[in-house]
């Protein structure tokens, strides 16, 4: 499928095509199939970014072509028509709560699919939003791990009965989403990332690269491949009506590497210095354990195993892809301007590690430092006033940069990071004025956390 979608497209995009491709499988194989233990749906939520004119279009237009080509199969000898498969594509818009679980009641299993997404995602994880847009974005965050068999989504109750909601058993609700990243990550706040909804996206962006115009477009999708998804969609089909499911197996080599994986993001968690990473890392693992099963059940959908192969492909991607969002928040390219305390922190800490790492020939005149300070690892207040001057994260602050930056150097003294230095020693070490503020370092390995190369390819999505 990712294949058709990247021929099909005018302008092909690797993660477009990736991205598109996942997400309708997980739309088809949501609710029919479950993870190797501990179990867990195959829905997805899935999130393109490339710039505007880039090409994202592609990836609904494949997945309508695919999903068209079942719907109306390929002739009456070879693939029959199967109109029940439009279901599998659900609304590109849920008014309300009750409009989206109404919609899951009538079929649990789809994939939505959402063009300019990142101001959608803005407006439900934005706690100032309406109560309609905060409603079907809590609902989105508890339906992400409702797919799980015997899992239930709780309906609601009316004072008209007539308008009861009933619970819905393991509903399998996948998205795809698209956007720019000025609508993404631009204006992405720490109370968006701490609210879930954005962390639980597989987030895959398209960097550094345009495609030329492709002239020998694909029109419609093989024979071949439009029958492999026909007999897919009635499988999984097939074993919803049953009220059963199909689960993943998976290797021994693969299921260790996969166990190693969330033993590493475990160590990353415990070490990371903020929490927009630790929003990020934390559903990594369960996403590669998708992303595998997803690609065992197209290998095979009647006995779907996640072989080694298999499992170095996902991992691969989702490193790929958390990696390229958590180093957006790292360089400050991403999060809202408005009290962005987390960016804040990031960028503080940034300059207290150049100050550091940088020779004291090349500091001598700056700030009013002397070599001693330097060598005792003291560092002026000046000096970060300097640093952080015309960095948006302070200045677009609404409290003004001045007050912007006493509070994150107030937070990093509470939490014991920096520690001041106090008046006497100044004076007395230094040489300084008593009214001469510096700060030592409280806590060396907050400033000595910075992520290693992991060697993975951003180009190597299909090969892994």
């Amino acid at each position: 499928m990712a294949d058709y979608i990247y021929a099909q497209a005018p302008y092909p995009i690797l993660e477009v095509a990736l991205g598109a491709s996942a997400a309708l499988m997980a739309g088809v194989c949501g609710a029919a199939f479950q993870t190797p233990d501990p179990m867990a749906g195959l829905n997805l939520y899935v999130m393109v970014v490339a710039p505007t004119g880039e090409g994202k279009e592609a990836g609904h237009d494949g997945i309508d072509a695919l999903v068209r080509a079942v719907v109306e199969g390929v002739n009456d000898t070879q693939v029959p028509d199967m109109p029940s498969a439009k279901d599998f594509i659900g609304p590109s818009h849920f008014a309300s709560e009750t409009a989206l679980v109404r919609h899951l009641v009538k079929s649990r299993c789809f994939v939505s699919l959402f063009g300019e997404a990142g101001k959608w995602l803005q407006r439900v994880s934005n706690p100032r939003g309406s109560q309609h847009d905060k409603d079907v974005g809590t609902a989105l965050l508890k339906l992400y791990g409702k797919s799980r068999n015997g899992s239930v989504f709780r309906g609601s109750a009316f004072a008209d009965t007539g308008k009861n909601i009933p619970d819905v058993v393991s509903p399998a609700l996948s998205l795809y989403a698209e956007g720019t990243p000025e609508t993404v990550f631009a204006n992405m706040t720490e109370d968006m990332i701490s609210d879930g909804l954005f962390p639980r996206f597989l987030v895959l962006e398209s960097v550094g690269r345009w495609s030329d115009l492709n002239r020998n477009a694909l029109c419609s999708p093989p024979p071949e491949l439009t029958a492999k998804l026909s007999a897919l969609c009635f499988r999984s089909l097939q074993l919803m009506q049953q009220g059963t499911y199909a689960q993943v197996r998976i290797d021994p080599e693969a299921d260790e590497l996969l166990e190693a994986f969330r033993v590493a993001i475990r160590g990353t968690l415990k070490s990371a210095g903020d929490e927009v990473s630790r929003h990020f890392w934390s559903r990594s693992h369960l996403r590669a354990v998708k992303l595998a099963s997803l690609a065992a059940v197209g290998v095979d959908m009647e006995v779907p195993t996640i072989t080694r192969e298999i499992a170095v492909w996902a991992i691969n991607v989702e490193k790929t892809a958390t990696n390229g969002v958590s180093a957006r928040f790292d360089r400050g390219d991403a999060g809202g301007s408005e009290n962005n305390e987390a960016k804040q922190e990031r960028e503080l800490k940034k300059a207290i590690i150049r100050y550091l790492a940088t020779e004291y020939d090349a500091l001598k005149n700056t700030a009013r430092t002397t070599r001693a300070m330097h060598a005792d690892h003291v560092i002026p207040d000046a000096f970060l006033q300097q640093s952080v001057a015309n960095n948006a994260a302070f200045t677009k602050d609404r409290l003004g940069k001045t007050a912007a930056l006493k509070r994150a150097i107030g937070n990093m003294l509470s939490a014991d990071y920096l520690i001041q230095v106090d008046p006497g020693t100044m004076v007395k070490k230094y040489k300084k004025s008593t009214r001469f503020k510096a700060y030592g370092i409280g806590n060396a390995s907050y400033f000595n956390d910075a992520p290693e190369d992991d060697g993975s390819d951003a180009d190597n999505f299909f090969t892994g």
